[in-house]
């Protein structure tokens, strides 16, 4: 019992020492934290209010504003019911997905260190070198980033989940619920972390495949099967937004960069190339990185990448396990080619445009981080089975570990708490959206806008994503409103969409051959019934529903093995 307790304990002390600020403090951290618990509470109210996610944020600002149909809609959807379970506590909702995001990065590596043999202490230690990394814990403090943060943290599991399904001789619930829920939140959430991320973790997976034998012998037919047929309907189950993300991402204002084209995405890398400049890379300095943003580091874990070089030529001697000296190989090369192109603009720029869309190069450390935390686990493999000398080489990792701990740990300390009397309930409820960032870019622009009748919608009168109203103006006038979605999500019955005003709103043109009401004329505002949204749904629908015939056949045989 003392030793379960402490290998327990460790990881929450841990957790617990990098999360203090996260839990005991008010502070928001970054602009950006506290715009994703908005779009978080803002989710919830829609779910209260209609039962069912919405694409649209509807506040003082604009109305059907498309935010959930572009980005993280599913995990936004997550907390916000989660939200609602915990008695409409936005706040506590948001910070316990942070908790669950640590729990799943530490307990996916831990998982996958332990189906390689490794020890319950041992296995710890790739878990330990991820979440202390200097940029895993930029990406919740310095940048704000919810989304890309639990992405980048669910990968691990996504792995050990699909790994243990694949080795196992038959489907077991728990790696099951594990692979399912991991796969519907990380293709719920981030774009350029699921696009970069199943890119680079399938490359990483075949580049093995090719390189070592003994991986070809275990994966089988039947294993990809069972992986494939838990996680496909996972990425489905995102297909509500991800669908029309795909379709018409592209069109709006900053899917297209600003009406700006590639050259936008193109000019913001090429700005930003000095964050991962080698002195920002490998220091261990706290100076900032990013320009402008407080206690910010694109520092990578220099420590235990010096720990991995050092021991390559310790574990070559040995030579006794050519398997994993390959994985070493692979995790190592991958590693660092992703580092490459993330500090050579050039390289970077020349893949295809989805892979371009970054704004930062350094969102590529996440993928490197991944790549360090591999290479560890690949050397502690290599060490386990070798002579005393070198398994005594391995204790060597207790002095870096305890540096990266210790370290992290001032990081988190370096953010100061609120000031007296501020909370963040407060905080969420005063924040202000002030422009559509996905209006469409294919709309013109209307300057002259102010000299126009204003059509203002409130928020309160829109229910179902729908709200219907007379207005008195004349057939084929011009008006501003305070509808925020372009004509490819939302459609308008008694009016159509002609350009949008320079806070990004819709100007619509009252409909010309409509008839009137009383002296008057019927508007109606829907969600549009364009084909990416319906098929988006019925497929969200068909495979929740498979997901579910397949866990309940899962119970079912376990039910009737016991009986048996």
């Amino acid at each position: 019992m003392a030793r379960t307790a402490a290998l327990v304990g460790a990881p929450v002390l841990l957790i617990g020492a990098l999360t203090w600020p996260l839990l005991f403090t008010n502070s928001v951290f970054y602009i950006d934290w506290i715009t994703h618990l908005w779009f978080v509470w803002q989710q919830s109210l829609a779910i209260r209010a209609d039962h069912v996610p919405s694409f649209f944020i509807n506040y003082s600002h604009s109305v059907f504003d498309p935010v959930y149909a572009f980005y993280g809609g599913t995990i936004y959807t997550i907390a916000g019911l989660l939200s609602l379970v915990l008695g409409n506590a936005p706040v506590a909702a948001y910070v316990l997905t942070y908790l669950m995001a640590f729990a799943a990065a530490y307990g996916g590596w831990y998982w996958i260190g332990r189906m390689t043999g490794l020890g319950r202490w041992q296995a710890q230690v790739p878990g330990a070198v991820f979440i202390t990394s200097a940029f895993y814990l930029q990406i919740l403090y310095a940048s704000g980033d919810w989304p890309a943060f639990v992405g980048v943290s669910t990968l691990p599991l996504v792995i050990a989940s699909a790994l243990s399904l694949m080795r196992a001789e038959r489907v077991r619930m728990l790696p099951a619920i594990a692979l399912v829920a991991s796969s519907i939140v990380f293709f719920g959430s981030h774009n350029v972390t699921i696009l970069w991320g199943t890119t680079t973790t399938l490359l990483t997976a075949l580049a093995i495949v090719i390189v070592v034998p003994q991986a070809r012998q275990r994966i089988t037919r039947a294993g990809v099967i069972r992986v494939a047929g838990l996680a496909v309907p996972g990425l489905l189950v995102n297909a509500w937004y991800l669908l029309p993300t795909v379709a018409y991402a592209s069109r709006t204002w900053l899917g297209s960069g600003e009406g700006k084209g590639q050259a936008y995405w193109d000019g913001l890398i090429r700005e930003h190339m000095p964050i991962v400049s080698v002195g920002h890379l490998f220091t261990l300095s706290q100076a900032e990185s990013f320009p402008g943003a407080a206690n910010s580091s694109a520092a990578l874990p220099v420590l235990a990448i010096a720990w991995v070089l050092l021991s390559i030529p310790i574990v070559l001697r040995i030579g006794s396990n050519g398997t994993w000296l390959k994985i070493l190989l692979v995790v190592s090369v991958m590693a660092t080619l992703i580092g490459v192109v993330m500090t050579h603009a050039g390289l970077l720029l020349s893949l295809p445009a989805p892979y371009t869309k970054l704004q930062y190069s350094v969102r590529l450390e996440s993928f490197v981080l991944l790549g360090v935390a591999g290479a560890v686990l690949a050397v502690l493999v290599l060490a386990q089975g070798s002579t005393g000398r070198t398994r005594l080489w391995t204790w060597t990792l207790a002095p870096v570990l305890a540096v990266s701990v210790v370290v992290a740990s001032e990081r988190a300390a370096d953010f100061p708490p609120a000031p007296p009397g501020v909370s963040r309930a407060l905080q969420m409820r005063a924040y202000q959206r002030l422009q559509n960032a996905y209006a469409d870019a294919d709309l013109p622009v209307l300057d002259r806008t102010r000299s126009l009748r204003e059509l203002t919608i409130a928020p309160a009168a829109v229910h179902d994503d729908r709200v219907s109203g007379v207005v008195y103006l004349r057939p084929g006038q011009l008006v501003a409103s305070n509808i925020g979605g372009g004509p490819e999500l939302v459609h308008v019955a008694g009016a159509r969409i002609v350009g949008i005003d320079p806070g990004f709103n819709d100007v619509l043109e009252i409909d010309p051959a409509a008839g009137s009401e009383s002296g008057g004329e019927r508007i109606t505002v829907s969600t549009a019934d364009g084909f990416p949204i319906l098929a988006g749904r019925l497929l969200t629908i068909a495979a929740a529903i498979i997901l579910v015939g397949e866990l309940a056949a899962i119970a079912a045989r376990d039910v009737r093995a016991r009986r048996v």
